[in-house]
């Protein structure tokens, strides 16, 4: 009962509590569910009718059992100088990291260069639209004065008929006419003027929306850059303070084996409780070097 309550509370993710001393068994068994090995569970069946009960009942703890995970790698004793080759590496894969996110930061210059073709390409469309405006008002004018002249057109024409002075009618009505063609084609060509104004504003338009949308995009990259490489030299800030205080208790340990070869007395344990004491202590110089374990204290302190 206490093995399958172990082997259910593994399965089970939302428990967070796992029975392992609920008995020896499980408390023996402790590495090899869901610890640091590698486990072959064998599950025993029987073909026969009468077995029928136990052999389910075994099916269903092997099926139970076989969804625990174990996650099993090799032990092994990491000295100092493995440590500072892990470290360096980490700091060479930071700062070349770094560099990367700096080469593709845009400068300011970059920035305030675009920020001033979106202030010149704002005001061109205002003084465009001005443009239009006014442009637009010339015309209802022009408008208007065709208006009038077609007015007077229409009365010439009605005295023609009455009977008027048909020659002089006739010279003005000709002068008239290619006084209104001319203006019509003055005409004509402002408006195709206005049409291209109206187009090259479009354009214009389309630019300052794809231009805003860019400046946008790239204000939201240089923020996450930003972010990102204030957090990469958090971590190379760490990790250089790390290798600093090895480097110095690598060289407290050199100068302390230099001053017990020198001596012959074996000096006192650094004070940085990380290194490894692993090495072989000395016993006081008496002409004799005899090579002794070093005491349980000093482990303990280890």
């Amino acid at each position: 009962a206490a093995l399958g309550n172990v082997i259910a509370a593994l399965t089970d993710k939302r428990k967070t509590h796992i029975p392992y001393r609920d008995s020896k068994l499980t408390r023996l068994l402790e590495d090899s569910l869901g610890g640091n090995c590698i486990t072959t569970f064998m599950a025993m069946i029987s073909p026969a009718p009468c077995s029928f009960a136990e052999s389910l009942s075994t099916l269903k703890f092997a099926n139970r059992a076989k969804r625990v995970c174990n996650v099993a790698h090799v032990n092994e004793d990491v000295d100092q100088k493995t440590l500072l080759r892990r470290y360096e590496l980490e700091l060479q894969r930071l700062r070349k990291e770094l560099d990367e996110r700096n080469r593709n930061v845009v400068g300011k210059r970059k920035l305030l260069e675009l920020e001033d073709k979106r202030r010149q390409a704002e005001e061109d469309r205002v003084a465009a639209i001005t443009q239009l405006e006014r442009m637009s008002q010339e015309l209802l004018l022009e408008k208007a004065e065709k208006r009038k002249l077609e007015e007077q057109i229409r009365n010439l024409t009605s005295q023609l008929l009455r009977g008027g002075d048909r020659h002089t009618l006739s010279q003005q009505y000709e002068r008239r006419l290619l006084e209104l063609e001319a203006e019509r084609e003055i005409v004509e060509r402002d408006m195709a003027q206005v049409d291209r104004y109206k187009q090259l504003l479009l354009k214009q338009r389309d630019i300052m929306m794809a231009l805003t949308e860019r400046l946008r995009e790239r204000d939201d990259a240089l923020r996450t850059q930003r972010h990102e490489s204030e957090v990469l030299m958090m971590r190379l800030r760490e990790t250089e303070d790390a290798l600093d205080e090895r480097t110095a208790g690598l060289l407290h340990l050199e100068r302390s084996f230099v001053e017990r070869d020198n001596t012959g007395i074996c000096p006192p344990p650094p004070l940085d409780s990380s290194f490894s004491h692993d090495e072989k202590l000395y016993t006081p110089f008496t002409g004799d070097t005899v090579l002794v374990e070093p005491p349980k204290e000093l482990h303990s302190i280890v």
